[in-house]
């Protein structure tokens, strides 16, 4: 198993080790803590090492390496930010809604909120036809950064290393034909659950149970997580009153659910590789020692209603990051103990809710994003800068780029219905629903046109 320095050195300073023991560990120390996560938790993505992005973010993003943003190639661009609000610009470092430590490679990428700062530049649009950036940006982010990467993730280590000692409060319960995993819980501030990470890609649909209002803390334990081993095919809610469960989708009708989302965290203390595959995940994903991989090749995009906090980050065309940051409360300083170790899930005959209807795909509707798609060249995959690694499995190139749509709400108000209705794939960003991608997740390639930028304000870059 790969072990960073930084996590060398939260281990050597904590005495944990991140290995399977049977002992149960210690309890939070001090009592919970809102905004949690730091620096971290104002971004929908905060990235260690380098990031491979394309569509959208509505939040802010924070890069510490290279970022590797849009491809002209396939007529893909980056957005960022279109659901910040003024509130959310005055607490990001320096107002900067993009921070990226290294080099901006960049291929149409719109700053719709805030201004972007960077080391260096490296356009990679289509002269004459195209731009780098569109906003207010600058170099400078090297070596003055107003974020410092290295004392953030070492704390975000410490963190997970922590949260992953918390003795579990929750059950796990998983079906007889491992096609189902239930996490509930009943206590009305702080739910924990302890799950191996092999059971957790076993299962085909997820299904939550919490009060509302209540924090949830799911640890999951193990080096890899791969969301498409079994193809999960979808998160639920199910409420207290048992009703039928409600999968997770990018407009909730019910607040209830949407606070859970909003104070869901997934903890991969261990993880050196976390997979997505088509579904919607709620809540947000840390996983400091890990390379994040939304999408990849026969799989879709795949959205997080959430933030995503990673080592590195690599997505495919179409995979977006909603501005739903963590609200949660979570004990800020945790007592050195050791892993806990995940029972195997309890049996249970609960029945399994049935994947969602596949839809007609549903072209979206053009919104806040920037304006009309633009026709990608003519090729395969996107291109890569040289010596850089190609995010694995993209999708080949579709004749038509979808027109991109506007997002609906931020957690807490009441959303519009989603222009597309599979239930579990927001449409801010992608012509293709879930369902269909999933119901042929290995024959449906997702077009790399998903979402080419149009220049709405010619700023030079």
């Amino acid at each position: 198993m790969r072990t960073t320095a930084a996590v060398a050195a939260v281990l050597a300073v904590t005495g944990t080790a991140l290995a399977w023991a049977p002992a149960v560990s210690a309890t939070p120390a001090t009592s919970c803590a809102t905004h949690p996560l730091g620096a971290a938790g104002l971004y929908a993505e905060f990235v260690e090492q380098d990031s491979t992005r394309y569509s959208d973010s509505e939040g802010a993003v924070a890069v510490g390496g290279d970022a590797y943003f849009g491809d002209a190639k396939v007529g893909q661009g980056f957005s960022i930010g279109h659901k910040l609000t003024g509130a959310d610009l005055a607490k990001l470092p320096g107002g900067h809604s993009l921070v990226v430590g290294g080099t901006l490679h960049a291929n149409q990428v719109v700053i719709n909120k805030g201004s972007g700062v960077y080391g260096s530049l490296d356009d990679r649009s289509v002269k004459g036809a195209g731009f780098a950036v569109d906003g207010p940006h600058a170099k400078g982010a090297s070596p003055t950064a107003p974020i410092d990467f290295a004392k953030e993730f070492t704390s975000l280590r410490a963190l997970s290393t922590g949260w992953a000692g918390t003795t579990p409060n929750g059950t796990v319960a998983g079906d007889k034909d491992a096609q189902g995993l239930f996490l509930t819980g009943t206590d009305p501030e702080l739910n924990v659950f302890a799950v191996a990470a092999a059971d957790l890609q076993k299962a085909r649909a997820i299904t939550l149970k919490v009060p509302a209002g209540s924090s949830t803390l799911v640890n999951v334990l193990g080096e890899t997580y791969d969301m498409n081993a079994s193809a999960t095919y979808g998160v639920y809610y199910q409420g207290a009153d048992g009703t039928a469960p409600v999968i997770d989708d990018y407009a909730l009708a019910s607040d209830e659910f949407r606070q859970i989302r909003s104070k869901l965290l997934w903890n991969f203390p261990q993880a050196e590789t976390v997979r997505k595959n088509y579904t919607s995940w709620p809540g947000t994903i840390l996983a400091p020692n890990a390379t994040v991989e939304m999408g990849g090749k026969n799989i879709g995009p795949g959205h997080v209603n959430g933030s995503v906090i990673a080592e590195e980050l690599v997505t495919v065309p179409g995979a977006e990051t909603h501005q739903m940051n963590f609200a949660g409360c979570l004990p800020k300083e945790t007592t050195p103990g050791t892993v806990v170790t995940p029972e195997p899930p309890t049996p249970t005959e609960t029945t399994v809710p049935t994947p969602p209807a596949t839809p007609e795909p549903t072209p979206t509707e053009d919104g806040g994003t920037p304006g009309a798609s633009r026709t990608p060249e003519d090729s395969a995959s996107p291109s890569t800068p040289a010596g850089t690694p190609e995010a694995p499995g993209t999708p080949e190139a579709s004749e038509t780029p979808a027109t991109p749509g506007d997002a609906t709400t931020a957690p807490g108000s009441t959303p519009a219905p989603s222009a597309t209705p599979e239930g579990d794939l927001a449409t801010t960003g992608s012509a293709i629903g879930p369902g269909a991608i999933g119901a042929a997740a290995a024959a449906v390639l997702v077009g790399g046109g998903f979402l080419a930028f149009a220049k709405r304000r010619r700023r030079a870059s």
